[in-house]
């Protein structure tokens, strides 16, 4: 099949229907990796609220010694 045709879900789940039972689970769990994969996690208004108030404000440059004590909190041998 050419990069060029149109393809439906319709016409995949069809085309996946002729295959054998064991090639259509291997596809089934394939698609429904890229669904995951595509899906948008869902998240709590206040965790999006948290998250847009963060993005607004704007960057701040830290110092070297800040940054490390930062990394300090997370792996003391720094």
């Amino acid at each position: 099949m050419s990069k060029d045709t149109f393809v439906t879900l319709d016409d995949a789940v069809s085309a996946a229907r002729k295959l054998p039972s064991d090639a259509q689970a291997a596809i089934a769990r394939e698609l429904m990796e890229q669904v995951e994969d595509f899906s948008t996690p869902e998240r709590s208004a206040e965790r999006q609220k948290i998250i847009k108030d963060r993005l607004s404000k704007p960057l701040r440059a830290i110092s070297r010694d800040e940054l490390t004590a930062m990394l300090r909190r997370y792996n003391p041998a720094i």
